[in-house]
């Protein structure tokens, strides 16, 4: 098993967003991992380091996976990249 732990910096327009329409949003995210063969653990909010949230995320075995669900969660390379995300930071662990 590998396990990714994430930390994320959001961005003011997810900031903005109610507590009901966060929750959303990361249930989506969480179906996106689905598609991509990644397992949520669990998210939820940061103390003493820059970033805003924390989610940790499970696969079976190391792949290109988690690269391409990245892609895809910050929407790079399509206009809604940076819309809720500023910037991520990973650790990976066996």
């Amino acid at each position: 098993m590998v396990k990714y732990i994430c930390f994320c910096q959001m961005t003011p327009t997810f900031l903005r967003m109610s507590t009901e329409e966060k929750k959303e949003q990361f249930l989506k995210w969480i179906d996106l991992a689905k598609k991509h063969g990644l397992k949520v653990l669990f998210w939820g909010s940061t103390i003493g380091i820059r970033e805003h949230a924390v989610i940790v995320f499970e696969a079976n075995e190391y792949s290109e996976n988690y690269m391409k669900f990245q892609r895809a969660w910050q929407g790079l390379g399509t206009i809604e990249a940076g819309k809720y995300i500023g910037y991520t930071r990973t650790v990976t662990v066996y």
